[in-house]
């Protein structure tokens, strides 16, 4: 009686350790699309559930302070850096997953101007009644770069007089979806899955600033070992393949 019922609990201590975890996962709108389809994946193969929140790494970084305990979180390299020095995440969980590159769309159906060159890019943005973009003073290091291109094109000054600006990628790329902006920079990643609006491809090379993209467990993870898991699931193949898909650049 005694082994049975050691047995018994065994088996009951067995099966509360694969009880499935309700996992919360905290992300930007540039790595949203291939996070939530890796996290779907992942779920369905484990049976665990995995509520995704989405938003930009202020917003994000703000939640987290504010108290909410993520298990897994997304946010751009520099904003990773900032909730490590405030101990909000455990650091040795910490990975570079993808670098984010920028694109221009304009509405569905509208003319198509050349962006191949920085000449001809400088010339559809003088072409433009009116470009939308994240306000730089709300999207930190995103924010940082996208100011850094226009310097490098030379074109500050004329994007900024006729720029309706935007809190998120999303938020920008729906104006021109919806005929309140000519033209709309944005992440490629973000891009691709809004309907209603054409891309016209990645600005020119020498122009670009990606912004690279961290993911971490966050310090109070009710659930570090799934997450931990999910996070494997993101670095493996098919995130990878997941993220690149999106417009992404992998980073292993």
């Amino acid at each position: 009686m005694k082994y049975a019922t050691m047995i018994a609990f065994m088996m009951l201590c067995a099966s509360g350790s694969a009880i499935a975890a309700e996992l919360k996962m905290m992300v930007t709108g540039s790595m949203a699309t291939p996070l939530r389809r890796i996290a779907e994946d992942f779920a369905s193969r484990n049976g665990h559930t995995v509520n995704v929140t989405v938003g930009i790494t202020t917003t994000v970084s703000a939640t987290i302070r504010a108290g909410e305990q993520p298990d897994l979180i997304e946010v751009t390299s520099v904003g990773m850096d900032q909730l490590a020095r405030e101990n909000l995440i455990r650091v040795d969980s910490r990975v570079e997953i993808a670098r984010a590159v920028i694109g221009i769309a304009v509405k569905d159906g509208a003319p198509t101007p050349d962006i191949s060159t920085p000449d001809a890019l400088r010339r559809a943005f003088a072409g433009a009644r009116s470009i939308t973009y994240v306000n730089p003073r709300f999207a930190a290091q995103v924010g940082v770069n996208m100011m850094t291109f226009l310097q490098r094109l030379g074109a500050m000054d004329d994007v900024t007089k006729k720029a309706a600006l935007a809190l998120t990628g999303d938020e920008a790329l729906e104006k021109v979806a919806k005929g309140e902006a000519d033209m709309a920079i944005a992440f490629v990643s973000e891009i691709l899955p809004i309907r209603g609006i054409k891309w016209l491809g990645p600005i020119p090379a020498s122009l670009q600033v990606p912004t690279n993209y961290s993911a971490a467990l966050g310090a109070g993870s009710a659930h570090p070992e799934a997450a931990r898991a999910l996070l494997e699931a993101i670095r493996g193949a098919d995130g990878q393949r997941a993220i690149k898909e999106a417009g992404l650049e992998p980073v292993n």
